[in-house]
């Protein structure tokens, strides 16, 4: 049998296209940013419960086929929202350190707490979201956190440099982590100013690393290693 042929004369291509695929170029990178950002706006203003794909997809200006092309249920939004949310959260950490002297490690502990409160505050809402929407136990996230794995770097490579004697990077990591959410926390509750929090968790940081600093501590304590 002849094969079908169009105006041109030629052979029409098989359709590559998958079914809920936006058309035309890809840009799957920008696409999936703009239904995230819809998701996390959405999710904060109404609630993960209360929001539905229908409603994200109109908020970024897709169809609902394009929505469930990226992500195929609001579970899986959320949980890539998430991770997105990580990420984010340690790019502004990243850029707060990497502003400091590669020798400075105490000031690189000072900027990390610099960047991770600025986030916390800023985007606290968010957090809470994609923190709790799971309905997990924020203890199986912490130690998988990017946020978590920089700050533990941060203290392995300040002990291969000799700024700190340490045999557990993680584990201080990890306690460090809680106290800053404490301290956040605390502040957002009213109990301590805001503004507060970067001096006394660096002074706090730097006891827990066993070096003194120059920041006064609020109170005498021993130092040593941890």
């Amino acid at each position: 049998m002849e094969q079908n042929k169009n105006s041109t004369g030629r052979a029409p291509r098989p359709a590559t296209h998958r079914r809920g695929a936006p058309k035309g170029p890809r840009k799957a990178k920008q696409r999936r940013e703009a239904l995230l950002e819809s998701a996390g706006r959405l999710f904060v203003e109404k609630g993960y419960e209360s929001t539905t794909m229908d409603e994200i997809a109109a908020d970024a200006g897709f169809a609902k086929g394009t929505l469930y092309h990226y992500f195929p249920n609001k579970a899986e939004l959320l949980h890539n929202l998430k991770n997105a949310f990580d990420e984010e959260v340690a790019r502004r950490i990243r850029s707060t350190v990497e502003k400091q002297s590669v020798d400075d490690w105490q000031g690189r502990v000072k900027a990390w707490i610099n960047g991770a409160v600025e986030a916390y505050f800023s985007m606290s809402e968010l957090h809470d979201v994609v923190v709790y929407g799971f309905g997990m136990p924020f203890r199986n996230e912490v130690g998988h956190s990017k946020v978590t794995q920089s700050l533990a770097r941060l203290i392995a490579e300040g002990a291969q440099a000799g700024a700190w004697d340490v045999d557990d990077s993680r584990w201080i990591a990890v306690t460090m982590f809680y106290s800053f959410r404490g301290c956040c926390d605390e502040a957002m509750a009213g109990g301590r100013p805001a503004e507060d929090i970067p001096d006394r968790l660096h002074s706090l940081f730097l006891r827990m690393l066993g070096v003194a600093g120059n920041a006064a501590c609020p109170a005498e304590g021993p130092s040593g290693r941890i």
